[in-house]
């Protein structure tokens, strides 16, 4: 196998798991600093808006009271439904009380009409939870189209009607290099049977590139821009 299939393997191996979140330094900064926003503000009927392979439903699903998926195409058997995140979600206005979206914009043609879609459907007083890429090595080809600046990002919620709550830089440039090592060493070492021989050395890297990006004190070189918003 080349190095993407073995990388891809060790993804699907994976996936759904605590596991997921210690083979590669980008998925431990994600579970970071991600899972104290779903934390602080999922609840009531979520929708895990471009769900894919429910990486993140063993999170959202102990949170909510009703748990929903979607994707424009189906990567998992158990996914609600298919729809177009850009005009095309098949549920009434003001229903939803969470929504989250993370490594999901970038890969829509015209990202502009996914907020204004999850404002219509999303109830007074909920949040959006976003998470999109700024410095970021391009995934998902060919459907891989945009960065985001927190700047443009704000520009995009308060033009859709909602009210930006939170922000936080994810990552770094460090960490970007560290996650090129980790992905390399969990593609060659990657087994079932012994873990600890990816989830180890990426352990150990993921701190370095955290120790260092802590002087980028501005977000100056974040890998991923993650926001929370609402709609009043």
């Amino acid at each position: 196998m080349n190095f993407k299939t073995r990388w891809h393997k060790a993804c699907s191996d994976t996936i759904g798991t605590s596991m997921f979140w210690r083979i590669a330094v980008d998925h431990r900064s994600l579970a970071d600093e991600v899972l104290p926003l779903i934390k602080i503000y999922t609840k009531g009927i979520v929708l895990d808006a471009g769900a894919g392979r429910m990486a993140w439903r063993s999170s959202l699903q102990p949170l909510a009271t009703r748990y929903l998926s979607t994707d424009y195409v189906v990567e998992h058997s158990e996914l609600s439904f298919c729809a177009d995140l850009q005009g095309g979600v098949p549920l009434g206005d003001q229903t939803v009380d969470t929504v989250f979206c993370c490594s999901v914009m970038e890969h829509t043609p015209e990202p502009w009409r996914v907020l204004p879609e999850l404002h219509r459907i999303l109830r007074p007083g909920g949040h959006i939870i976003l998470s999109v890429p700024f410095m970021y090595y391009l995934h998902g080809w060919p459907h891989d189209y945009f960065r985001f600046t927190r700047f443009g990002l704000t520009r995009l919620a308060e033009q859709a009607g909602l009210r930006v709550v939170t922000q936080v830089n994810g990552g770094g440039f460090v960490r970007m290099a560290c996650q090129t090592i980790s992905m390399a060493i969990t593609a060659v070492v990657w087994t079932p049977a012994a873990p600890w021989l990816s989830t180890v050395p990426t352990s150990l890297l993921y701190r370095i590139g955290r120790f260092f990006d802590r002087f980028d004190g501005n977000g100056l070189f974040s890998q991923n821009i993650h926001i929370v918003m609402t709609r009043d």
